[in-house]
């Protein structure tokens, strides 16, 4: 057992070690931790550009078809055939 002088010696030395101990970070979990978020980050821009696409494609498929129904409603009417849309 240390003398009662050196306890207070032991005890600030035992925290300070323990306070540098908790403060370093592992510098290879920092770039994996980096990586990751790059990854994430191109991962969601490729959702976007995706979903651009396809909002497009859709309103182009929707031009389409209110084309296609127009046309088959005045096909309709020339021929004097009821036509509900």
């Amino acid at each position: 057992m240390a003398p009662t002088r050196l306890r207070p010696v032991l005890l600030a030395a035992g925290l300070a070690i323990a306070a540098v101990a908790g403060c370093y970070k592992d510098p290879n979990k920092e770039l994996d931790q980096a990586q990751q978020t790059l990854d994430l980050q191109a991962t969601l821009e490729d959702l976007g550009n995706r979903t651009s696409e396809l909002q497009f494609a859709l309103d182009s498929l929707r031009g389409v078809v209110a084309k296609q129904d127009s046309t088959i409603s005045r096909l309709a009417n020339l021929a004097g055939v009821p036509y509900a849309r």
